[in-house]
C-alpha cells in the first residue's frame, strides 16, 4: 500500500535507517538496544579514546632522546618527526575514506593492531634504521582517534555531538596527563624504552580485542539517502489486529560497494570541496598556530623563565587538566550558544588574546592563569572544527572528511618545528606571536563567513 500522508520522506528514511542499524545490531552476539546506545556503548568509545593517548603517551616523549641516545643528530631527529607527519597527511583521507566503505568499526580495530604492530617493532629497534622503519606503519594507520570520531558521528544525533566530542577529548587527555609519568618510570629501568614500547603495543591490542567483543558494526550508510531506497512492503490491514494498523515496515536496501583504489581516488571527486574549503583552511590554520606554540612551548618557558623539567612537566600537565575540564563542559556550553559558528568566533578571539598575553606574561605565575583560557579556547576550537566539518560535509562520508582534516592537521605538523626554530633565532616569543597572527586570522575569516551566512539567512526570508 503507498505511504500515508501522516509520514514525510525524511521520517520514513530516518525510520528505515534505524530499522536497519537494530536489525545489523541484533545480529551480533551481543546485542544493543536503543536505549543502550548513548551510554554503554559511548562510555566504551570514551575507554578506548583513553588506551590510545594513554599508550601513545608512555613512548612517545622519550621518544626523541631515545633516537639521540642512538646517535641521531637534530637533523635526523627532525626527519624522524617529518617522517610521521608527511605518513599522516598521505594516508589520512585515503584510510578515511575507506573506513566510511569498510565500516568504521571494522577499520577502527584494524588500525589499532596494525599500530600495535608497529609499537612492538618499536620495542625491538636497538638502531636508528629499525626505529625509522617502526614509525611507518604507525605513521600510516596511527587515526584510530579519527576514525573513532567517525563511528561517533554514526550513532549520536547531531545536536549532541560537539558534547559527545568534547568528552571523548576530555578522556583522551586524561590519558595523556596518565602516560608520561607511567613512561618515565618505566624508561629509567634497564631497557626500560624497549619495555613502554612493548607495553604500548600491548595495550593496543588490548583496545582493539575490547572494541571487537563490545562494539557493533554500524554501517554509515544506512542513515545515507544517497545508499537508502525506501519502500512500504505493509498490505494488509487488519481492524483486529493492533500492531499491523499501527505499525508501517520499512525495508532499507544497502548498496554494496566494492572497494579499490582507483574506485577510492575518483570519490575524491564527489566532495563539495567549495562548501568545505573554508573550514580546512581553519583547520590549517589553527593547526599551525597550535602546533608552533606547544612546540616552542619548553624552550620558551626555559629561556624566558629559566623553567626546570620538572617545572616544564607541571606546566604541561596543568595544561591537559585544564583542556580535559573543558570537554566535560562543552555539553552546556555548546547547547546554551546552540551555533558552533559563533562559538567558534568567539574561541578563536579568546585564542589571540591568550597567545597575545604570553608575549609580554611577566613571570610564571602570570603564565599559569593565561593558560587557564588558553587551554579552554583551544580545546573548544578544536571541538568546534570537528563538528563543522561534519556539519558541512555529507554524514556519511565523516570518515573521509575527518581523514582530510587530519591531513590539514598533519600538514601543520610537517610545518610548525620548521617555523618554530627558524622564528625562535628571532626572538624566543616570536612562534607565540605567529600563533597569534594564526587566531587573529581565523577570527577574522570567521567574522566574513559569518556575515555572509547572515546574509543567506535574510535572502531566503526575503
Amino acid at each position: 500500500m503507498p505511504i500515508s500522508n501522516e509520514y514525510t520522506k525524511d521520517e520514513c528514511i530516518m525510520t528505515a535507517a534505524w530499522t536497519g542499524l537494530m536489525m545489523e545490531m541484533r545480529g551480533r552476539s551481543a546485542p544493543l538496544s536503543k536505549r543502550s546506545i548513548p551510554g554503554a556503548l559511548l562510555n566504551v568509545i570514551y575507554l578506548s579514546g583513553f588506551l590510545d593517548l594513554f599508550g601513545v603517551s608512555l613512548i612517545l616523549p622519550w621518544l626523541t632522546s631515545y633516537a639521540k641516545d642512538l646517535g641521531a643528530s637534530a637533523t635526523l631527529i627532525g626527519m624522524l618527526g617529518s617522517l610521521y607527519g608527511s605518513l599522516q597527511f598521505i594516508s589520512g583521507p585515503v584510510l578515511g575514506k575507506w573506513s566510511d566503505v569498510s565500516g568504521h568499526r571494522h577499520a577502527l580495530i584494524l588500525c589499532l593492531i596494525l599500530s600495535a604492530f608497529g609499537y612492538f617493532l618499536l620495542g625491538f629497534s636497538y638502531s636508528l634504521v629499525f626505529v625509522f622503519l617502526a614509525r611507518i606503519p604507525i605513521g600510516i594507520f596511527k587515526h584510530s582517534r579519527t576514525i573513532t570520531k567517525a563511528y561517533i558521528t554514526d550513532i549520536v544525533p547531531k545536536d549532541h555531538q560537539s558534547a559527545t566530542f568534547g568528552r571523548f577529548n576530555a578522556v583522551c587527555s586524561i590519558g595523556f596527563i596518565l602516560g608520561p609519568p607511567v613512561g618515565g618510570h618505566i624508561a629509567e629501568l634497564p631497557g626500560g624504552f624497549q619495555l613502554a614500547a612493548m607495553l604500548a603495543g600491548g595495550i593496543f591490542l588490548l583496545n582493539a580485542g575490547m572494541l571487537w567483543f563490545c562494539v557493533p558494526e554500524v554501517n554509515s550508510k544506512l542513515k545515507s539517502v544517497a545508499s537508502l531506497e525506501v519502500t512500504a512492503t505493509q498490505s494488509k490491514l487488519d481492524n483486529n489486529n493492533e500492531e499491523t494498523t499501527k505499525s508501517l515496515e520499512l525495508q532499507p536496501k544497502v548498496r554494496r560497494v566494492a572497494f579499490s583504489p582507483s574506485k577510492l581516488l575518483y570519490s575524491f571527486k564527489y566532495i563539495d570541496w567549495r562548501n568545505l574549503w573554508d573550514i580546512f583552511l581553519i583547520r590549517l590554520t589553527l593547526g599551525i598556530g597550535t602546533l608552533l606554540y606547544k612546540n616552542h612551548y619548553a624552550l620558551f618557558l626555559k629561556a624566558r623563565f629559566s623553567a626546570s623539567p620538572s617545572t616544564v612537566g607541571y606546566m604541561m600537565s596543568y595544561s591537559a587538566i585544564a583542556s580535559a575540564c573543558t570537554g566535560f563542559v562543552i555539553g552546556n556550553i555548546a547547547d546554551w550558544y546552540k551555533d558552533d559558528r559563533k562559538l567558534l568566533l568567539h574561541s578563536t578571539f579568546m585564542m589571540f588574546i591568550s597567545f597575545t598575553s604570553t608575549v609580554f606574561v611577566p613571570d610564571l605565575f602570570w603564565l599559569l592563569i593565561i593558560v587557564t583560557p588558553l587551554a579552554f579556547s583551544t580545546a573548544i576550537s578544536r571541538i568546534c572544527v570537528t563538528s563543522l566539518t561534519i556539519q558541512k560535509g555529507h554524514r556519511h562520508d565523516s570518515g573521509v572528511l575527518l581523514g582530510l582534516g587530519q591531513s590539514f592537521t598533519a600538514m601543520g605538523r610537517i610545518i610548525s618545528p620548521t617555523l618554530a626554530s627558524l622564528s625562535s633565532e628571532i626572538s624566543v616569543v616570536a612562534p607565540n606571536v605567529i600563533s597569534a597572527a594564526c587566531s587573529f586570522i581565523v577570527f577574522i575569516l570567521m567574522v566574513i563567513l559569518s556575515r555572509k551566512k547572515q546574509v543567506e539567512v535574510n535572502e531566503k526570508i526575503k
